[in-house]
């Protein structure tokens, strides 16, 4: 018979579920353990908002580090945008997120039944899909073309941060 091996995928894969199941207030306190550790502590306001968003920042995460990334465009003030996302934004993207902008001004709350029409509307006007209006918006708004789902994204940074990012980076 052969030794057992370290199978770090079977692991990965059981810590997934694990992080999965687990009650999400005990996974916020085991991630600002984490954070505080080997990376930042997470100041308080940004934490109340990292903890609801915890639902989907969660998904297909395998470890602490993993939440740690998707939630890093909450937790971080300014937001840099990737080299290579950079090229991705033309005059059209820039047009896109300016009426996105424009539009969501008008609005109370942000959700995804308040939102969801305006997306549609700027994908007829723009003759163009939802990776055209999405991608721009969550590059503008988490500095990565990769990340949660841009509904998620939104409602989690809220309105004021969303225009406030958007407003500075279509410069």
């Amino acid at each position: 018979k052969s030794p057992s091996k370290l199978d770090m995928s079977r692991i990965l894969s059981m810590n997934e579920y694990y992080i999965k199941n687990i009650d999400e207030n005990e996974l916020f306190s085991q991630l600002t353990k984490y954070c505080e550790i080997y990376k930042e502590k997470i100041p308080n306001e940004k934490g109340v908002k990292v903890k609801s968003s915890l639902p989907f920042l969660k998904n297909k995460a395998k470890t602490l580090e993993d939440i740690y990334k998707n939630s890093k465009y909450i937790i971080q003030n300014k937001v840099t945008i990737n080299q290579d996302d950079i090229k991705l934004i033309d005059n059209k993207a820039k047009k896109i997120v300016t009426e996105f902008s424009n539009n969501i001004s008008k609005i109370e709350n942000l959700n995804k039944e308040n939102i969801e029409p305006i997306i549609n509307d700027l994908i007829k006007t723009n003759e163009t899909n939802f990776k055209g209006v999405g991608q721009p918006l969550r590059i503008f708004l988490t500095g990565s073309k990769f990340g949660p789902g841009i509904y998620d994204i939104i409602s989690s940074l809220g309105k004021e941060e969303v225009l406030k990012r958007l407003g500075s980076n279509i410069t």
